[in-house]
């Protein structure tokens, strides 16, 4: 299997973010994969505040990236636990998917109770309106039926769902009109709603990864004082999204810390 971790960002560098590439450069290395890092591929700026974030895509639309079995996208904030040697790319090579991306579980019943930057659940169901009027699909939902929410974070491909989504993609800037013409907040014409839409519109054969793969801590959104506590859902994690507000400009052993203690012993 020839397999590769794409990583990218626009802007100025941050000493947390550089911290994550280099822990995924060496996981990378240790489980026989290549790994490439872009520092301001400028893959697309004409999507307003969130264009940075397509860059994500950028490899399913370059040739030369065509030529690995699988390619994983990470956010340059999700850092490999110490020492990991479970490969990524066999939980989507065991299952025959084109795309692997793991459910952020927790946010359905986190934006029932909070708004975030304009993101509730009475946005999120605007959104899902929208998607399934334009393109006839129906989007997943919850068991309580709460529409589902996939974190873009980690997502893998195989080369047939490379090939996939180059073609089915609807063009990204028509994308960004289609929530702009329906007043929604900027966040739901990023990539992440964008992707969880073209999971069903490119019809793509695609599966749940294992949380393993993008746990998350962040800060409770309910409670603005400090030290804020901390929400952490790592569970036998093996990737850790950090997405606790400054972190991207902690050093490296901060970032350490996060990924592999517990959080009474981070000492931040």
């Amino acid at each position: 299997m020839k397999a590769l971790i794409y990583q990218c960002w626009d802007g100025t560098e941050r000493p947390g973010n550089l911290a994550g590439v280099e822990a995924m450069a060496v996981y990378a290395d240790r489980i026989g994969a290549d790994h490439i890092y872009e520092h301001d591929p400028k893959f697309r700026t004409d999507l307003g505040s969130y264009s940075p974030n397509y860059g994500k895509f950028k490899p399913l639309f370059v040739d030369a990236y065509r030529d690995y079995d699988y390619v994983m996208y990470a956010d340059c904030d999700v850092n490999p636990i110490d020492g990991l040697h479970e490969n990524v790319f066999e939980q989507v090579a065991d299952t025959s998917a084109e795309v692997g991306i793991c459910e952020e579980w927790n946010a359905p019943k986190a934006r029932l109770k909070h708004t975030i930057a304009g993101i509730n659940n009475t946005k999120d169901e605007k959104w899902v309106q929208i998607v399934e009027k334009k393109w006839h699909v129906k989007l997943p939902r919850t068991e309580d039926g709460e529409p589902k929410i996939y974190n873009t974070g980690v997502i893998v491909y195989s080369n047939d769902g490379m090939t996939k989504c180059n073609e089915r993609f609807f063009d990204f800037g028509e994308y960004v009109k289609l929530i702009r013409n329906h007043s929604l907040p900027p966040f739901y014409t990023c990539d992440q709603p964008f992707f969880h839409a073209m999971l069903e519109v490119c019809d793509l054969a695609w599966t749940t990864m294992d949380y393993k793969w993008n746990s998350s801590v962040h800060f409770d959104p309910g409670v603005k004082q400090h030290p804020r506590p901390v929400i952490d859902l790592r569970d036998n994690a093996n990737f850790v999204h950090i997405q606790l507000g400054g972190a991207d400009h902690w050093d490296a052993d901060k970032i350490y810390r996060v990924t592999n203690l517990s959080v009474s012993e981070w000492n931040l």
